[in-house]
């Protein structure tokens, strides 16, 4: 089977579209179908159903998209490994990070890494912790930056910093419940919430676990799956919220928020790396690790 042919499928799965695959490959559309039709011919099977102007892709298509992926990889890991005879750290790094370290942490990291292996080109991706690791297991990242561990055999995580979360809302509301106990506040709080799979909404649900208040039982006004947003929403006044406090720190110097201390309530979480222990990192990826664990004081 053609390389080219190939990409030319895999691009067409994961756009679900021939147009959107050939401009990611700048070809046209016809030498995209084309492509897909000559390995069909090939295989003797259908690789996606066309249904109106969706494409579907067949059984067969999810079979040789996952087969695809480990080409696409053992042919990035010899050019690396080829590089390496040269002392060169090279190529594409697909590396996911969840919202908190791709937007607050990880970007002055990433500006040193490229001045030092400027030859590595990142392709981040942002999703919540959940998303980043379930695509670090299904092998679309090579490695991923989140503030939370799952249950995930087959997944390493290596710890590299650790972060405080802190109760926040506004002056405002602080004096409103200046005197009332914490968990009758804690119960009357309008609450604005991360969602379901975020790093910090499980660290938050860990910590109110161990006082044994559910957070299912809070008052939510509002979810958001942004902790920018998060910050905007509780600077706005909606109601109090448990974030990282590097999204927060310049409305907490100026006083636009207020860091609540509620005792007994531990808000201390650590950010780790995550990679799959069963796939071979490109050398690129081990520099990145070892150079985070290093920046990060975490070498172990």
């Amino acid at each position: 089977m053609d390389i080219r042919k190939i990409q030319a499928f895999a691009k067409v799965y994961e756009h679900a579209s021939f147009s959107k695959a050939g401009k990611a490959l700048y070809l046209s559309q016809p030498t995209i179908s084309a492509h897909v039709a000559s390995l069909e011919n090939e295989l003797g099977l259908a690789l996606f159903d066309r249904i109106g102007r969706t494409v579907v892709p067949t059984k067969a298509g999810e079979i040789l998209y996952f087969h695809a992926l480990r080409i696409f990889d053992a042919a990035d890991l010899a050019l690396s490994e080829l590089r390496t005879l040269q002392d060169r750290i090279t190529g594409q790094l697909d590396i996911g990070g969840s919202t908190i370290p791709a937007n607050y942490i990880l970007p002055e990291f990433f500006a040193v890494f490229c001045q030092e292996f400027p030859e590595v080109v990142l392709d981040l991706r942002v999703g919540d912790s959940e998303e980043i690791i379930t695509a670090v297991r299904d092998n679309v990242l090579m490695l991923g930056v989140v503030g939370a561990v799952l249950d995930t055999p087959e997944l390493t995580y290596e710890p590299i910093l650790q972060d405080r979360l802190v109760l926040v809302m506004t002056p405002e509301l602080q004096r409103r419940f200046a005197n009332t106990d914490t968990k009758t506040m804690l119960f009357t709080l309008p609450w604005i919430m991360r969602e379901e799979g975020s790093g910090t909404r499980m660290a938050m649900v860990s910590a109110l676990t161990r006082l044994d208040i559910d957070v299912r039982e809070l008052k939510s006004v509002i979810t958001v799956r942004n902790a920018g947003a998060m910050s905007r929403c509780i600077q706005a006044g909606m109601g109090a919220g448990i974030t990282s406090a590097s999204t927060v720190q310049r409305a907490l110097n100026t006083g636009r928020l207020i860091a609540v201390n509620v005792p007994d309530l531990s808000l201390e979480r650590y950010f780790y790396v995550v990679y799959n222990k069963r796939r071979t990192l490109f050398p690129a990826a081990v520099c990145m690790i070892e150079f985070l664990q290093t920046r990060t004081g975490f070498k172990i």
